[in-house]
């Protein structure tokens, strides 16, 4: 497949599981007599669409997928807002009274599940690219993945269990971390199976002198590879004009030495004209 293509769907697919976890997150069930909210088989696998956006192309285009995630979720949380308050018609039976009963959900929920998707995300990105630029991609995935889950249950589970008592809060917490240990494992090794390999990992410097664009990994590597292309024939030129140089040297030097015989060889035939003439005249 295309990389824009694959780009194209884990960008999609990361807004859809989001959407998707927020509307089965209200139900809680036991997980290895845990409770859990049902929306662990979904939610874990948002960390894997960021990674191999990440992956496919660049840092900013992964902080774009995940801002457009939560944009389509808070335009989902107000129409369905909007569609569960609108009155019902009298002439005929209501046949939307399930839909709208699954659709009555905690509006603060949804709003702080999409507040620490965006933190939790933007602090995967952060510690994965800072662990890959020293080569270090599998502690990148694992380090970001549980400082990312870990502050997802934290900042969700604090402000949607407000209020209830500290020892359930304690229990749930403890729970979430134990999925996302699992998860973590899981969500790492189905990564590195799907993750692009061909990709060279190039070191963008902070200044791009073009326009300051957020250049892709593909178009990276064509530009990384044209300058070297460049450096070779520049190197290959400096070398050629140093061999030419010596070359001249040797035969300015040749020049000099022969000057400087044939110049001793006129003494040498003055001097013996001159004694040959002080002889005669004596």
């Amino acid at each position: 497949m295309n990389r824009d293509f694959k780009k194209m769907f884990f960008a999609s697919l990361l807004a859809v599981l989001l959407v998707v976890s927020n509307l089965i997150g209200m139900k809680l069930t036991n997980f290895l007599d845990i409770t859990i909210g049902v929306d662990f088989i979904t939610y874990p696998f948002t960390f894997l669409c960021t990674l191999l956006i990440m992956n496919l192309g660049s840092k900013k285009e992964a902080y774009r997928s995940i801002l457009v995630a939560a944009v389509i979720q808070l335009l989902i949380t107000i129409s369905y807002t909007l569609a569960v308050n609108l009155g019902n018609q009298t002439l005929m039976p209501d046949s939307s009274l399930y839909v709208n009963e699954l659709f009555k959900v905690n509006q603060l929920n949804i709003l702080t599940s999409t507040l620490a998707f965006m933190v939790s995300h933007c602090l995967l990105i952060y510690i994965y690219d800072n662990f890959k630029h020293f080569n270090k991609e599998l502690y990148g995935t694992v380090i970001g993945l549980l400082g990312a889950m870990f502050l997802n249950s934290i900042i969700y589970q604090v402000i949607t269990l407000k209020g209830y008592e500290p020892i359930f809060i304690v229990n749930m917490l403890l729970s979430s971390v134990i999925i996302d240990i699992i998860m973590i494992i899981i969500v790492t090794i189905i990564f590195f199976i799907l993750k692009d390999k061909n990709i060279k990992s190039v070191e963008v410097k902070a200044t791009l002198k073009e326009n300051n664009k957020d250049l892709s990994v593909e178009e990276i590597v064509k530009k990384d590879n044209k300058v070297s292309k460049k450096e070779n024939s520049v190197k290959k030129n400096e070398t050629v004009k140093n061999t030419v140089k010596k070359s001249n040297v040797k035969k300015t030097t040749s020049n000099k030495k022969g000057n400087t015989t044939t110049k001793k060889n006129t003494n040498s035939k003055n001097a013996s004209k001159q004694t040959v003439k002080k002889v005669n005249k004596k």
